[in-house]
């Protein structure tokens, strides 16, 4: 570990770090991008952590059936910076994005403490996890292990079937393709432990849901969900939805969504 430290410290004078938004010297992260995230806050639903308006249940999940999953909590805005960061950490190999990135999920449990006895990252499938060289969902989890000392499980459940990129799928396609993708890893049982998952972004909350099942059947207790970021539906403002707030056209456009769900 010391020589690794020396190393990277070596590295870093050598070739010293840009940040991933605006290439400013000195960090991978800079705290000037840093201020220009935009944090979701506590006016959400308190089962999907979707944005609305007040603190409630949103009209989608009070038709919703029960799922093992209690709730679902985004800590920022997948946009901008935060797009730029997620995107290099995934698919950029920028390791070291990790830890600014989990500060964010520490900040939120600082603020919204959770009794949670283990950290699930959500897992890749083999062959994604083979091409990529990591799992970015268990680089935040282990970030939050050094922090809180709370263990992180990659081998409580697995992804069982690579599933098809789901950027333009509907929420209902989501769901039927995240059908069956994860199941528990044979011979780990929970015995009742509340268990967090760990991703990166969640849409529409199809993948937390699907992995929350498989740690149901491995005996998980309470589960929960906490991501980097939160996305929001890519689309352009119609005309008389110019100049309301984020959480006001969420509204306007969850509705007919949840009503075709």
């Amino acid at each position: 570990m010391a020589v690794r430290r020396l190393l990277r410290g070596a590295a870093e004078i050598l070739y010293p770090p840009r940040c991933v938004s605006c290439r400013r010297l000195g960090s991978h992260l800079c705290h000037a991008c840093r201020r220009d995230v935009q944090w979701i806050g506590d006016a959400i639903c308190v089962r999907c952590g979707g944005p609305t308006l007040e603190r409630c249940i949103c009209r989608f999940c009070q038709q919703a059936p029960p799922d093992p999953l209690r709730g679902v909590r985004g800590v920022t805005f997948y946009g901008g910076v935060m797009a730029f960061a997620i995107h290099a950490l995934k698919y950029r190999g920028k390791r070291q994005l990790a830890r600014p990135l989990a500060g964010y999920l520490i900040a939120h449990l600082d603020a919204h403490p959770l009794r949670f006895d283990a950290l699930a990252p959500v897992p890749l499938h083999p062959q994604r996890l083979a091409l990529r060289g990591y799992n970015q969902a268990a680089l935040l989890a282990q970030e939050i292990t050094r922090a809180r000392g709370v263990p992180t499980r990659e081998d409580l459940i697995a992804r069982t079937r690579p599933t098809p990129p789901q950027i333009h799928l509907s929420r209902r396609e989501r769901r039927q393709n995240m059908l069956a993708a994860f199941a528990p890893v044979q011979g780990r049982t929970l015995n009742g432990d509340a268990v967090l998952l760990i991703d990166d972004v969640c849409t529409t909350g199809a993948t937390l849901q699907a992995c929350a099942e498989a740690l149901c059947d491995a005996g998980a207790g309470d589960i929960w969900a906490l991501t980097v970021a939160r996305a929001w539906p890519k689309r352009e403002p119609e005309a008389w939805e110019r100049g309301l707030s984020p959480a006001e056209v969420f509204v306007h456009w969850d509705a007919p969504q949840m009503e075709r769900a």
